[in-house]
């Protein structure tokens, strides 16, 4: 696991999806070429899965169910050489669902293959429903040219949204902001193009899964780390902005920050947190409370007092949203980072200017050089909100 990425990564990951049924942890789609050509790479990390307990069923066919059909007694006899016990089921058969929960309870591993009979359409209504009566957490579609936009830069899909790529291809596209204008701007193949208009609809529902285009060289990497290593495609976050703190936004607020940054927060004469006794200028929060932006009066511009993202929604490209709707709304703010802080990086990219000085980081946006100095003597005036470690 520690060769995959960070242990605490991989341990956090690991935790949520044993936390799940065995049979909602996800459905994995196999594209013909690797149950033909990277088959054993395929059957090696299932086995790495099926250790820890971990099973999904594999829909072959999807979407070329001819080839898929030539390479499905090949995939079935290397898993059974691997010892995964798989079992062979038709898509779209009665009773299908409860045999699949049986079998993923039991650790084993289906494989649903569909026909050529079935038209597009009717495979795509047959891997929703499923997706829905297993209540699937993750869909994966492996192949074997990996994440969609292999090769493509980083695309600016107009102010100030940019799409982030890593060595494999496109890492995160939101459906709500990315999805109309990268297809118009021609950049990804005609296949890639056609998969992403096919998955859009399946991310879209109104179940939460997440949707992954992959490698097989990489599903663990994909699997168990924040960055992933393929294209997570999902459907964008509601971010509310709110005038005040009340009742309900002060507990969702305590709960993620101390999370977050694994500190509790500071007491104030009140008895309650000594943040909630300021009065924000503005506090941005995403509706399901994984993440929120906090911003204060300030000097020459408002000062972000914190920006805390749940660890899991990092991968989902929550943090791009909550920043989005930050800089969209406020065109003049500024901010303070611990040096061990692990996203100063990540700030420095965002931000205009910045500024080192003992046990702070100070970053800004829109304010001039004439504005710093005073900007730089509140930042490093304003209290500590939580606890030191």
């Amino acid at each position: 696991m520690e060769s995959i990425g960070r242990r605490s990564e991989t341990e956090l990951y690991l935790k949520l999806f044993r936390e799940v049924p065995k049979e909602s942890f996800g459905i994995i789609v196999v594209e013909a070429s690797v149950a033909r050509h990277i088959r054993a790479s395929l059957v090696e990390q299932l086995s790495f899965l099926r250790r820890l307990e971990l099973v999904a069923p594999l829909l072959l066919g999807v979407f070329d169910p001819a080839r898929a059909a030539r390479t499905r007694a090949g995939l079935v006899s290397a898993l059974t050489e691997a010892g995964l016990e798989p079992s062979e089921h038709r898509a779209g058969a009665p009773g299908l669902v409860q045999r699949l929960e049986a079998e993923l309870r039991a650790c084993r591993v289906p494989l649903v293959s569909f026909d050529v009979d079935q038209d597009e359409a009717t495979r795509f209504r047959i891997v929703d429903e499923l997706l829905s009566e297993l209540k699937s957490r993750k869909l994966v579609v492996l192949r074997g040219q990996g994440a969609l936009g292999a090769g493509v830069s980083p695309l600016a899909l107009g102010a100030p949204r940019r799409l982030p790529v890593h060595d494999g291809g496109i890492s995160l596209i939101n459906l709500s902001t990315d999805l109309d204008p990268l297809l118009a701007s021609g950049v990804l193949p005609s296949g890639d193009a056609s998969l992403l208009t096919q998955l859009a609809r399946l991310a879209r529902a109104e179940r939460r899964v997440q949707v992954s285009v992959a490698s097989p060289l990489v599903l663990l990497k994909e699997l168990f780390t924040v960055r992933g290593a393929g294209t997570l495609i999902q459907r964008g976050s509601e971010i509310e902005r709110l005038e005040r703190y009340d009742d309900a936004s002060r507990g969702a607020l305590s709960e993620l920050l101390e999370s977050a940054f694994q500190r509790r927060l500071i007491l104030g004469t009140s008895g309650a947190p000594r943040l909630f006794e300021r009065r924000p200028e503005a506090i941005y929060l995403e509706r399901q409370r994984r993440g929120a932006a906090i911003l204060e009066p300030g000097v020459g511009g408002a000062f972000l007092t914190k920006f805390a993202v749940d660890q899991v929604a990092q991968g989902e490209g929550l943090g791009r949203d909550l920043w989005q709707a930050l800089t969209r709304d406020t065109p003049r703010f500024y901010w303070r980072a611990r040096p061990d802080n692990p996203i100063s990086a990540w700030y420095a990219e965002h931000a205009d200017g910045l500024l080192r000085v003992p046990g702070w980081t100070l970053f800004w946006r829109g304010i001039g050089v004439d504005g710093v100095s005073a900007l730089v003597q509140d930042a490093l005036a304003r209290p500590e909100d939580l606890e030191p470690r």
